[in-house]
């Protein structure tokens, strides 16, 4: 009796360990996927940022809109998956941005 239940015992172990190594993966890869999103969401505001200080260095006014520095100082993104709100109130006050990831 010993020998059939221990038959039966040993794969069901391995079935068990298997899953639980194949959840501890997709867990490790969504939790990768959720960094690697909020690392390229502060990408793109950086590089806004920095286009935008570029800008008034160089001219003395801050850019009147998003499309401007997209045309002069080559800011890039992919526009169908992130939202880049500007917000420029005044050409010698620093404008506001803020970048959000589209729904899927």
């Amino acid at each position: 009796m010993k020998n059939k239940t221990s038959r039966y015992i040993a794969p069901l172990i391995a079935i068990a360990g298997f899953a639980a190594a194949v959840v501890w993966f997709l867990a490790a890869m969504d939790s990768a996927d959720g960094a690697t999103r909020s690392e390229q969401l502060e990408a793109i505001k950086r590089s806004v940022e920095n286009d935008i200080t570029l800008c008034y260095s160089l001219e003395g006014a801050y850019p009147e809109n998003l499309a401007y520095l997209t045309e002069n100082y080559g800011l890039n993104y992919d526009d169908d998956r992130y939202i880049v709100h500007y917000e420029c109130f005044a050409a010698n006050i620093r404008p506001s941005v803020t970048v959000v990831e589209k729904e899927s």
